[in-house]
């Protein structure tokens, strides 16, 4: 079987590729799905008194679980059974990582469609992700 992983992150984007997978996997395309969120790594710079990194990363903990428990909501009610997991770390290589340690075959994401010139200076992770990733990446705008 298939196996495809699915980045989430709670944006209409990301939502257009979950639909865009689910859709797919009702016209009978058979895949294992893995939900993914990764959220940024937080680095302290000097002693600011009011920086607790614990407090952050649950706080991005608690997020990263409202956002794949609305995805797999969306799993869940179009009768598609998934595997999901949460990251902390660089976002693209995280999603790249994981893929490769979880055997995917495919990564189905959404892009904010930027255009070239801003994705040109701005990059995007849905670019780092293609350049990354040795496996095909299907990108829904």
């Amino acid at each position: 079987m298939h196996s495809v992983l699915i980045p989430v992150d709670g944006s209409s984007h990301a939502r257009k590729a979950l639909k865009y997978a689910i859709s797919t996997i009702k016209e009978g395309y058979l895949a294992d799905i893995h939900i993914i969120n990764v959220q940024p790594l937080v680095y302290p710079i000097g002693e600011l008194p009011l920086f607790n990194i614990e407090q952050i990363e649950e706080s991005q903990r608690d997020q990263a679980k409202k956002v794949i428990n609305v995805a797999g909501r969306l799993l869940s009610e179009a009768g598609i059974k998934y595997t999901k997991h949460f990251e902390l770390g660089p976002i693209a290589s995280t999603i790249v990582s994981y893929a490769k340690t979880h055997g995917c075959d495919s990564i189905i994401m959404g892009t904010r469609g930027m255009g070239p010139i801003k994705n040109l200076v701005l990059g995007s992770t849905a670019n780092q992700v293609v350049h990354l990733a040795e496996i095909p990446v299907t990108l829904v705008k």
